[in-house]
């Protein structure tokens, strides 16, 4: 896909490395599929650290509002910019500062309190040396302790009571000058005979509630070690496929109790497929080898879960394996040769051998893969998806670019003819909802031309379409931008494109069905990205998904 490669550079920009046990919640990728990835992602927060009990004379101290230096900005992956994320007892929520020195975030109690204690739960981009101040109007600031090489997690500070309004954290030194700080909580405790108007510190928060009801719905559905949950049903080619790209770069996030959550909340919204990617990695696009990152390939044992996670809530899955290059170019320029196609047969065929263990209803043989699957490289392609069907017996698709579906050479051998579908709309931002409708009619009767021209009569699937929550996102929108600080939110541009498009679509039989490009795990990211959630487009796309069948 051609100029793919920002998407490219910011997944390179935003992909944080993840810490062992941990999962997202930073900066990351964003977009449509062509990425490597060398940030960290954001490690999965440390479990929360007990509240004080009773006995210890202490308190939580209810935090009025908060206050922070900057915030992340880079597309997608930056968290919602809301200082109160530190301090709503949400580990689904966190902090981020932008990238640089000296960055600090306090909380306003809204009056003076007396506080000796601070838990704070640090995301992986943590401080390693900081200071935490005091202060009474938010200008004059006395530091109580100075904390240096410090290892991130979950830090306790504590200190002789003192009374204030404002408590502040300020960063001295950050673990990786290439990130700024980031942190989940910053959770204020003091002397309960000094504080006599705080609640109890074991108060369940809202969000902490909510959690609490989700844990409730899903638990019964989890499956145990060992059990492979039946589909819901064989795809049929006539079925529309309300799909979304549920992508993480993480070994073992689609494992944890948060993903299983998501997956709640992608069936509330309507979808009825989870498209699940997962990435091996080459170092440029001229290597042959094909291998897994430890940190950011998705574990067989976390996909099979994630997998039966998905049927026993009632949706279907595609599977959708992705090959991306580590020195940030483009999938598509990957040099296909013998040596290539051997790596590569291996690579899918392990996951055609994971779908058929765990009975996947659709199989990706590949995505963006431009150079290898013109004329030239049939032979090679016929003889992986033969071996395929021998193992695997639901449905395939391939997921080509928007500017070369034409010239793929394997298209017979597929059940869906799979488009990443990021197709300009128009040359300007805001476009109204009757442009977005032309242009989605001109992209619509290009393809049923195509398609009657090439005499293939199988339907069309969107395997990737989305846009960012910005003004002019329509017009590239294959196209994440390394920085948003110089665009404005746009909901409207987002949810229209989406309401366009299936107003065009859904009157052509031969199509069936898109991939939203994408949601994550984790529910407080990406607000001005691509996910909808939480946005009009989700709304747009639930009203859709109820008339669509």
């Amino acid at each position: 896909m051609e100029e793919i490669v920002t998407k490219t550079i910011n997944r390179k920009i935003n992909l944080w490395l993840c810490a062992i046990s941990i999962c997202l919640g930073t900066t990351l990728l964003a977009g449509c599929s062509n990425a490597a990835v060398d940030k960290p992602q954001p490690a999965q927060p440390v479990a929360p650290a007990e509240a004080p009990k009773s006995g210890e004379g202490l308190v939580y101290l209810n935090v009025e509002s908060a206050v922070a230096s900057s915030f992340d900005e880079t597309p997608d992956w930056a968290p919602k910019p809301d200082a109160m994320a530190v301090a709503d007892r949400d580990m689904e929520t966190r902090w981020a500062s932008d990238y640089q020195d000296d960055q600090w975030i306090y909380v306003d109690f809204g009056k003076p309190k007396t506080v000796s204690k601070l838990v704070i739960k640090w995301e992986q981009a943590y401080a390693p040396d900081y200071e935490i101040s005091v202060s009474d109007d938010a200008k004059a600031w006395t530091t109580v302790k100075k904390l240096e090489n410090q290892t991130g997690g979950t830090n306790v500070i504590e200190f002789a009571p003192v009374t204030c309004r404002y408590v502040r954290m300020r960063g001295i030194l950050r673990i990786n000058p290439e990130w700024g700080i980031s942190m989940w909580e910053f959770e204020p405790y003091g002397p309960k005979d000094d504080n006599p108007d705080e609640s109890a510190a074991g108060v369940i928060s809202a969000a902490q509630k909510e959690r609490a009801d989700l844990e409730a719905r899903v638990a019964p559905l989890r499956p145990k070690a060992g059990q492979v949950i039946a589909s819901p049903g064989e795809m049929a080619l006539t079925e529309f496929q309300k799909g979304v790209n549920y992508t993480s770069w993480n070994a073992d996030e689609l494992s944890k109790d948060f993903s299983d959550y998501s997956l709640a909340h992608l069936k509330d919204v309507g979808f009825n497929v989870i498209g699940i990617m997962v990435v091996w990695y080459m170092d440029d696009a001229t290597k042959k080898t094909i291998y897994i990152d430890p940190n950011k390939t998705i574990t067989d044992e976390t996909l099979g879960y994630a997998i039966n996670m998905t049927h026993a809530l009632g949706m279907q899955v595609m599977l959708k394996p992705h090959v991306d290059l580590a020195d940030e170019d483009m999938r598509s320029n990957i040099l296909a040769s013998e040596e290539w196609f051997a790596n590569y047969k291996k690579f899918i065929l392990h996951y055609a051998g994971i779908a058929a263990k765990y009975n996947v209803e659709l199989l990706c043989v590949g995505t963006e893969l431009s150079n290898t699957t013109i004329e030239t490289w049939r032979p090679q392609w016929v003889d992986i998806i033969t071996e395929i069907r021998k193992i695997y017996k639901g449905k395939l698709t391939y997921a080509s670019n928007f500017d070369d579906y034409d010239s793929v050479s394997i298209w017979p051998e597929m059940d869906f003819i799979g488009i990443d579908a990021y197709f300009p709309l128009t040359d300007h931002a805001n476009p109204t909802k009757e442009e977005l409708v032309a242009a989605w009619t001109m992209h619509a009767d290009t393809l049923e031309k195509w398609l009657k021209d090439a005499e293939l009569s199988k339907p069309v699937i969107f395997t990737e379409i989305g846009y960012d929550t910005i003004e002019g996102s329509n017009k590239q929108p294959y196209r994440v931008l390394p920085t948003l600080t110089k665009y404005k939110e746009s909901q409207d541009e987002q949810a229209n494109c989406l309401d366009a498009l299936l107003t065009v679509l859904s009157q052509r039989p031969w199509f069936r069905g898109l991939y939203w490009w994408n949601y994550f795990p984790r529910s407080d990211i990406g607000a001005l990205g691509y996910t909808l959630r939480g946005k009009k487009g989700e709304k747009v796309a639930t009203e859709w998904f109820n008339k669509l069948k």
